[in-house]
C-alpha cells in the first residue's frame, strides 16, 4: 500500500535519520579508540587525560572584587581543590603609573565548597577599611551552604 503524500517527506527523513545514528556512533567509538591508543603510546593507561572542556568546570573563579579608594583594589578568588572543595585566596591590588599590580596574597579560612562559592550569594560580606594605626583590613564572610548559612567574618590583614 503507498504513503500517502503527506508521510512521504517524514518516511523519507525517518529513513536518513535511520542510516546516520549508526555512523554516528561509528565515528564516536572510532574518536574514543584513537584517544585511548594515543593514550598507550604515550605510556598512560586508561582513559583520556581531562581537558579544559570538563564538566567540572574551570579550577578558579573570582568571587567578588571591591576597591578602597582608587588605588586599592581587593579581589576573592576561589581556587578549586578537589570534586567539591576550593581554598579562597584574597589578592591586593595597587594601582601604579603601569595600572594595578598585585601586593599581597592571603587565604580565607581553611577548606569551603566549591559549589556555594560559585553560585548567586556566594558572598555575604566583602569591605575594606583603612585602620589609622596602620594598613587596611577585609572582612569576608562567605556562604557555607545554603542550609547552613554565612560563615562567621574573617578578618584579614592587608600588606600594601
Amino acid at each position: 500500500m503507498p504513503l500517502p503524500s503527506s508521510a512521504r517527506p517524514r518516511a523519507g527523513r525517518a529513513l536518513l535519520t535511520a542510516a546516520a545514528v549508526p555512523a554516528l556512533l561509528l565515528t564516536a567509538t572510532a574518536a574514543a579508540g584513537a584517544t585511548a591508543g594515543s593514550n598507550e603510546q604515550a605510556g598512560q593507561s586508561g582513559p583520556a587525560a581531562p581537558t579544559a572542556d570538563s564538566a567540572s568546570g574551570p579550577a578558579t573563579h573570582r568571587i567578588a572584587t571591591t576597591t578602597l579608594g582608587s588605588d586599592l583594589k581587593i579581589a576573592l578568588t576561589a581556587h578549586r581543590s578537589g570534586e567539591y572543595e576550593a581554598i579562597v585566596e584574597l589578592i591586593a591590588f595597587r594601582h601604579g603609573k603601569d595600572g594595578w599590580r598585585p601586593v599581597d596574597r592571603s587565604p580565607v579560612g581553611d577548606t569551603w565548597f566549591w559549589y556555594p562559592l560559585t553560585g548567586k550569594g556566594a558572598v555575604c560580606e566583602l569591605t575594606v577599611t583603612n585602620r589609622p594605626e596602620g594598613d587596611p583590613s577585609a572582612t569576608v564572610s562567605l556562604l557555607q551552604t545554603p542550609s547552613l548559612g554565612c560563615s562567621e567574618p574573617y578578618t584579614v590583614p592587608i600588606d600594601a
